[in-house]
């Protein structure tokens, strides 16, 4: 019996161990003497692999941060998908983000992730991003101005960008 070209092989799934590996490596590395200081050798040797294979799976640092974003993103964008309002939707987005602070138990860490937005490293694809929270909360600002519950003019897009686009998020993390 043949097994479907759909199931990952033996090297397939050796790749994904030693990224995960490498990913786990760095976020404690990062939480223990912060991203600045955090070096790619220590990393690579925490996870039992070569420092060319840190570049070979995160091209930079700034890229295990950008996959620690993507992968929050995730799960705030499940909690917004199941608010029923905008409001609702609104204060799954503020607790989320509490949490994710909470989650990722390093406040620092916390403001790394975001500030890879505002330094824009060379090689960092953050434009081509898809940004899934912005896309989950202009859903719900497009539904609250189809109900009538908005200002007639308000821009929802906008509205939804300016709160669910990490690019920004530098800034609202010095609120909370």
């Amino acid at each position: 019996m043949s097994l479907p070209a759909a199931l990952p092989g033996r090297r397939e799934r050796r790749v994904d161990s030693t990224r995960a590996r490498l990913f786990e490596a760095a976020i404690a590395e990062f939480r223990r003497l912060g991203f600045a200081r955090a070096n790619v050798a220590r990393i690579a040797r925490e996870a039992g692999v070569s420092r060319p294979s840190f570049y070979f799976h995160f091209p930079t640092k700034e890229h295990v941060l950008l996959e620690l974003q993507w992968l929050e993103e995730r799960v705030l964008v499940a909690r917004l998908e199941r608010a029923r309002s905008l409001r609702e939707a609104l204060h799954e987005l503020a607790e989320g983000v509490i949490e994710l602070e909470a989650r990722l138990g390093d406040s620092d860490l916390f403001r790394d992730m975001f500030s890879i937005y505002a330094r824009r490293p060379a090689g960092l694809p953050i434009d081509e991003q898809p940004f899934p929270t912005v896309a989950a909360l202009a859903r719900h600002f497009r539904e609250a101005a189809a109900h009538g519950a908005l200002r007639a003019r308000l821009e929802v897009e906008a509205a939804a960008r300016y709160l669910g686009d990490p690019r920004r998020g530098e800034k609202r993390a010095g609120l909370l």
